[in-house]
């Protein structure tokens, strides 16, 4: 699915960008992974829901993997 009409962004391209960059990767960082920058800004909501969903996803993983080394 195409996330940014502007800079033709797909919802995989974004979260490859998120998970190559830093754990807590901020907008900017996303974009300059992707080699561009935000321009009208309407990417910006759908691209903060991936982060925190990745973020999400990350930590409960750790939990998981935590809970496991624990036994």
């Amino acid at each position: 699915m195409i996330v940014c009409s502007c800079n033709v962004l797909s919802d995989c391209q974004v979260r490859f960008a998120i998970t190559r960059a830093a754990p807590r990767a901020r907008m900017s960082q996303v974009y300059a992974s992707l080699g561009c920058a935000a321009k009208c800004g309407r990417c910006a909501c759908t691209i903060k829901i991936i982060l925190e969903e990745l973020r999400r996803f990350t930590a409960t993983d750790n939990i998981a993997i935590e809970a496991t080394n624990v036994r």
